[in-house]
């Protein structure tokens, strides 16, 4: 029930307005004790004449670039826009809206506010799918089974504070550490050793209670473009298959290390595909394979499907930590290359790349 009215509460008011050719999303989360989500964000928006203008929208692994990495961040928006320019020989605006926290029920709101702020010609989805799920578990569910941030609050009741502190007010490091590192490997820990039984059944219906929302929040996303003649290319997610997953102990560690095990490249991927599905308490939980058919079959007029995933794992691309820095961040390598095949699918298909010379 806790689930189900989060998903059905109103969760942020966005608007975006532009000045001096930089676009600001103001942006108003509704939800305590959530994710974190940014407060408003600028992305520069030159109104060039003979501009085509992309925009492209997606989670953290567009704009959060890895600790102690040197300079600009190499991602594939911007990349897109040098490959598209280099073929067309044309002038190509990409306007990258990635950002940390955001899920679905966020980007059909800042879908709506950044092209009523300025039309694009064309507008990109990078599936964040995995956002929905993270989003909706870590302000329901992982707060039950979070063992030691539990376990400070409690200290701090019993010994300094009078009330609870928040876990937010402590160091925004250490709650990230204890939240990615240190509860997930507590909670499998205690599976392990018999002291706690957690059932499969609940977290199946949370899942597709969840995956519901997510496909509403879609549609809204595509009818809106639809009516302002926008063409909407859906992308298909990665992630990194081999990044350890933490669930149900005796289903996600049966399915991960049969996986690791396996030599043959298919069946290692259905082995670790079938371990993600099944993660509840991994520190970022990825997109879910059920997600992954949806999308691959969605047939909408005006959507055009890009699928990234299917593409790479025919040309035997590796979901690990080869092409990953965590459990979905990717390598300037990966960026580049989604950046090279999403700007060939862009320039192969004829009802979108009809509008590229002016």
């Amino acid at each position: 029930e806790q689930l189900e009215e989060y998903l059905e509460k109103e969760k942020c008011r966005v608007t975006a307005h532009i000045h001096d050719d930089v676009m600001r999303i103001d942006y108003d989360y509704f939800i305590q004790d959530g994710p974190y989500k940014p407060s408003y964000w600028q992305a520069a928006s030159p109104q060039e004449k003979d501009c085509y203008l992309i925009y492209i929208y997606g989670p953290s692994f567009l704009a959060s670039k890895p600790p102690f990495f040197k300079g600009d961040f190499p991602f594939f928006p911007g990349a897109l826009e040098k490959k598209l320019s280099g073929i067309w020989g044309e002038n190509f605006k990409v306007i990258n809206f990635g950002m940390e926290g955001l899920d679905s029920f966020d980007i059909k709101e800042i879908i709506k506010a950044t092209v009523e702020a300025r039309a694009p010609d064309l507008a990109i989805y990078y599936d964040l799918s995995a956002s929905d799920f993270e989003c909706a578990y870590f302000a329901n569910i992982k707060c039950n089974f979070d063992l030691a941030r539990n376990s400070l609050r409690s200290l701090g009741r019993l010994f300094i504070f009078k009330r609870p502190p928040k876990i937010g007010n402590l160091n925004k490091f250490t709650d990230w550490f204890l939240r990615e590192s240190v509860e997930p490997r507590l909670i499998n820990f205690a599976q392990k050793m018999g002291l706690i039984t957690i059932p499969e059944e609940p977290f199946l219906g949370y899942n597709m209670l969840i995956f519901n929302h997510y496909k509403e929040n879609l549609h809204t996303a595509i009818s809106f473009l639809r009516k302002k003649n926008i063409p909407f290319v859906i992308m298909t997610s990665l992630s990194n298959l081999e990044a350890r997953p933490y669930g149900i102990h005796n289903i996600t560690d049966k399915y991960y290390f049969q996986g690791m095990k396996e030599r043959d490249y298919l069946k290692r991927i259905n082995y670790l595909t079938l371990a993600k599905d099944s993660e509840i308490f991994s520190g970022e939980l990825v997109s879910k394979s059920f997600v992954y058919a949806f999308l691959k079959n969605l047939n909408e007029r005006g959507v055009y499907v890009f699928d990234l995933y299917k593409l790479l794992e025919d040309k035997g691309f590796e979901f690990n930590y080869k092409n990953f820095y965590d459990y979905g961040h990717m390598n300037p390598y990966s960026h580049d290359l989604i950046a090279e095949y999403l700007a060939e699918f862009l320039s192969q298909n004829e009802d979108i790349s009809s509008g590229f010379k002016r």
